[in-house]
This record gives C-alpha cells, sequence and structure tokens, in this order.
C-alpha cells in the first residue's frame, strides 16, 4: 500500500513540474508577442523646397525652378540592425527656366506623387541622433501650373492644359540621406525621372529637394 501512495505522490509531483514548466514557456511567449509589437510603423510629416529642373542632351541652358514639396509617409523596420522600408503620398513640383535676354522660359507644374516602396538604413548615433539613406521608386502626375513664355522682349502667360505635346506623367528614383534629433528630421533627396515631359526634346526630371519632418 504504501508503494501504491508513493507512486501516486510522485505521478503528482512530475505533473506539479510539468504544468509549471508550461506556465514558464507561455508567459515567455506573451513577453516575446509583447517585444514584438514595441516596433510600429512610424509616420513623418515633411515639407520643404524643391529645387526643379531638367537634365539631358537637350538641357544646356535651363535653369532650376524654385518650388516645394510637403508629404506623408510611413516607416516600418525590417530587422534591428537599421533596416526599414516605407510609401509616401505628397505634393510637388516639376519645372524649369531659363533666360537669354528677348527669350525666356518659366514653367511650374504641381503634381501628385506616390511612391510604393521605400528601401533604406538607418544608423543609431547614440540615444538621440541617427543618419539614414534611403532609396525608392515614384510615380507622379502633373495636375496644375503654367508659366510664362518671353519672346522679343514680350511675355505671355499660360496654363498647363494650353500645352501640346506635354507629358504629365512621370516616374523615377528618389536617392536620399537625412538626420534624425529625436523625432525631428532633415531630409536632403535627390529625384531622377526616367519620361521626357516635352515632345521631341530629350530631358527628364532632375530635382534637388530640402525638406524637415516631424514623426508621430
Amino acid at each position: 500500500m504504501k508503494k501504491i501512495f508513493l507512486s501516486i505522490a510522485i505521478a503528482l509531483t512530475l505533473g506539479s513540474m510539468a504544468n509549471a514548466q508550461s506556465t514558464i514557456v507561455g508567459s515567455t511567449g506573451v513577453n516575446v508577442v509583447k517585444t514584438e509589437s514595441s516596433t510600429p510603423k512610424q509616420w513623418i510629416l515633411r515639407a520643404g523646397a524643391n529645387f526643379a529642373g531638367l537634365s539631358g542632351d537637350d538641357a544646356e541652358g535651363l535653369d532650376k525652378k524654385i518650388g516645394y514639396d510637403v508629404a506623408i509617409s510611413f516607416q516600418k523596420p525590417l530587422s534591428d540592425f537599421g533596416m526599414f522600408w516605407g510609401m509616401e503620398l505628397g505634393l510637388g513640383t516639376r519645372g524649369f527656366s531659363f533666360d537669354e535676354g528677348d527669350y525666356g522660359w518659366d514653367h511650374l507644374a504641381n503634381n501628385v506623387r506616390f511612391s510604393p516602396f521605400t528601401f533604406g538604413y538607418a544608423y543609431q548615433i547614440n540615444e538621440t541622433m541617427k543618419v539614414d539613406a534611403h532609396l525608392g521608386a515614384w510615380v507622379s502626375y502633373d495636375l496644375w501650373g503654367g508659366g510664362e513664355l518671353k519672346e522679343d522682349g514680350e511675355g505671355y502667360d499660360y496654363d498647363l492644359g494650353d500645352m501640346e505635346g506635354y507629358e504629365e506623367l512621370d516616374a523615377g528614383l528618389t536617392l536620399g540621406v537625412g538626420f534624425w534629433y529625436g523625432r525631428y528630421n532633415i531630409d536632403f533627396s535627390w529625384q531622377r525621372g526616367f519620361m521626357e515631359p516635352l515632345e521631341d526634346v530629350k530631358v527628364c526630371t532632375n530635382n534637388l529637394m530640402l525638406r524637415v519632418g516631424v514623426a508621430f
């Protein structure tokens, strides 16, 4: 009889140890989930100047035109080593200018731009400061704008819809670097378009952007 009671006691003890071990594992699993959810996507609002221009075989003599860029984006970490990806939606400008005395042309179009993906790497300097480098693709469409043509010293204003042979759609790449102090950001980016806006003229978008941003 003593052997039977001893066997039952041993079985109960082993069962309690197994339950305790299971509880510990389950608790550890919950902690892991909490750790993973502590790095959500980060939303960023940026605004600044866009030095809009064109480059290409026929871009000689063309100067940049100062415009603007406003965008909202998000970044999502890809790893614990600083890699991230994101998307961006914004309003910006595309344009150019030249002036040869009695002849000139100032053009500035306002567009909506969407970047379906951006990949980058952020290096943490300390708890407050970090720098990042990023590369992304974008597509844009000119919605409104226009400019002024000058011929024989006389200027003529026009709207975007008055232009014949003008391509409103554009697409290209953005390459940039940024500096972060806490949740505040200074970003310097270069945009290169692949589509020619002017018919029979070999030029493409070449923009430089300087923007400040805040993350939330």
